[in-house]
């Protein structure tokens, strides 16, 4: 595929599934809002406009991961680090049905731990096919970690 190709089915993959997230969470309505403001969370837990900052970074640079990744040569490997960085992309829009949608607080844990498995996967796997893609994807690791620990607390103490 060309650049422009890869470009757009990175970025597009990666911000559609922000989108499709996005509609399928009722987290701007009124009483889901109202819901989740009345939960008890840590102290640790960033002030709600951090999210946004946050996830414009880790959006994109799973983006640009997942162009490196496209515009890398094809293999068996090559293949795998697709699929595995997908399944984290789509895993992304797991927690919020299921949080805010569904209220179900155990479950978005379980998310948070499945999405952390599968993004350390993702990232070894894609470190054998590009190296700077890898990199990439550490900080998405490394916030999964830290939203773990928010929604352990925030599940624990709800």
């Amino acid at each position: 595929m060309g650049r422009l190709v890869d470009a757009v089915l990175a970025a597009g993959t990666v911000f559609g599934v922000q989108y499709a997230a996005r509609e399928i969470s009722p987290a701007d309505d009124p009483s889901t809002r109202q819901w989740y403001n009345r939960l008890n969370k840590p102290y640790f837990n960033p002030p709600g406009p951090a999210y946004a900052v946050i996830w414009t970074l880790l959006d994109g640079l799973l983006a640009w991961s997942g162009y490196r990744l496209l515009r890398a040569e094809k293999s068996c490997c090559w293949t795998m680090a697709l699929v595995l960085w997908a399944l984290c992309v789509a895993g992304v829009a797991g927690f919020p049905f299921f949080v805010f949608r569904k209220r179900q607080l155990g479950t978005g844990l379980a998310i948070c731990v499945g999405l952390i498995m599968m993004s350390g996967a993702s990232i070894c796997t894609a470190h054998r096919v590009d190296c700077k893609a890898a990199s990439m994807q550490v900080p998405f690791f490394v916030w999964l970690v830290f939203a773990t620990c928010i929604q352990e607390e925030i599940w624990r103490r709800n």
